[in-house]
């Protein structure tokens, strides 16, 4: 909305001009932040902090925080706690709770968590699929992928991948979707 770019690092959200490709903000927040995501619905930025199991939200008008969301527990021990997704057909962000095997669902109308879906163990990171409108979450230590159907927030699937995936990323152009299975050093498709 304001044509900058936002980072996270530690504790801070770092505010990018891409025209220059210098930071010309910095906004100090949180513990130990990880994801964030835009909601072009509200114009906020939703951030996850694993180091306190919450998700901020910040006013990018501003460059302040302006809510901070409770969210299920995060394991800080891994590098991705607190991985988060925007899913436009329901205006909801999903986050993946690695330390209490959930995703936290918020709707960003009222700030509020309105549901916990389970999932595997230790998920770790979150994508949306346009063409079908799933997310799809990896599941550290169960080696598999849940399938969740925003229209309910139910896990309707749960695929095998290789071992420990942690990474998944979507591919418009085919429409596939590819997990990093660290384990393995290997991609599932």
């Amino acid at each position: 909305s304001n044509g900058y770019v936002y980072v996270t690092a530690d504790n801070v959200v770092y505010v990018i001009n891409p025209s220059t490709n210098k930071v010309i903000g910095t906004i100090q927040a949180g513990v130990r932040l990880w994801g964030i995501v835009y909601d072009p619905s509200n114009g906020y930025l939703y951030v996850a902090d694993a180091g306190s199991s919450t998700v901020l939200v910040i006013d990018p008008s501003t460059n302040r925080i302006i809510a901070n969301i409770t969210v299920g527990q995060y394991t800080v021990v891994y590098y991705w706690a607190g991985s988060i997704v925007y899913d436009p057909s329901n205006g909801y962000i999903y986050v993946a709770d690695s330390g209490s095997n959930t995703v936290s669902v918020i709707d960003p109308r009222n700030n509020t968590v309105i549901a916990n879906i389970t999932v595997g163990t230790y998920p770790a990171d979150i994508v949306y699929d346009p063409s079908n409108g799933y997310i799809y979450v990896t599941n550290w230590q169960s080696n598999t992928i849940s399938v969740i159907d925003p229209s309910n927030n139910t896990v309707i699937a749960t695929i095998p991948v290789g071992a420990f995936p942690t990474d998944i990323a979507y591919d418009p152009s085919n429409g596939y979707l590819y997990v990093v299975n660290s384990g393995f050093n290997s991609i599932s498709v």
